[in-house]
């Protein structure tokens, strides 16, 4: 009976020093994975998904750009160049999934002195899109969710899980 306890004390005391830096890299990550999964979903995930608002899709005039538009003999044309690139577009995405777009440009760093994750992007504009400024529509992909919260908790677990075996 003295060595399954001796043996427990050794499990915890390992598990004590092995998670707080497990702890501080799994929320890094399922941070990162949440902004993308926001971007995916055109929303953001706390109880439910909350839409972002529609792209403005008309013109000064209020002509809606997305639509075709008639030659001067009245024969249907094409879209304009602005419609045939925008009109099932996501929001926030650019028009190739890749490259320097803000859905890529997030990272994370660790501050083990004080045990915080930083969230950045190289982004001057994502602060306008996520809070809304300037009159812009919020269109928020990054703060306190309830969601992000339980897959944190679930991949910290597992660790735990893991460490104990």
């Amino acid at each position: 009976m003295a060595g399954s306890l001796e043996e427990l004390q050794i499990l915890l005391n390992k598990a004590a020093k092995e998670i707080p830096d497990k702890a501080l890299r799994i929320i890094g990550v399922e941070g990162i994975k949440f902004i993308k999964k926001n971007f995916r979903d055109q929303g953001f995930n706390d109880t439910g998904v909350t839409k972002w608002q529609k792209r403005k899709t008309t013109n000064k005039d209020g002509r809606d750009l997305t639509r075709y538009t008639t030659n001067r003999r009245g024969s249907a044309g094409s879209a304009t160049k602005f419609g045939m690139r925008n009109a099932d577009r996501a929001i926030l995405v650019g028009h190739d999934t890749g490259g320097d777009k803000l859905i890529n440009s997030f990272k994370y760093n660790v501050i083990k002195a004080s045990n915080q994750v930083h969230f950045q992007t190289s982004k001057k504009y994502a602060a306008r899109h996520n809070e809304g400024l300037d009159g812009m529509p919020k269109r928020q992909f990054m703060g306190k969710s309830r969601y992000l919260d339980n897959q944190i908790s679930l991949k910290i677990k597992n660790e735990l899980d893991k460490l104990l075996r």
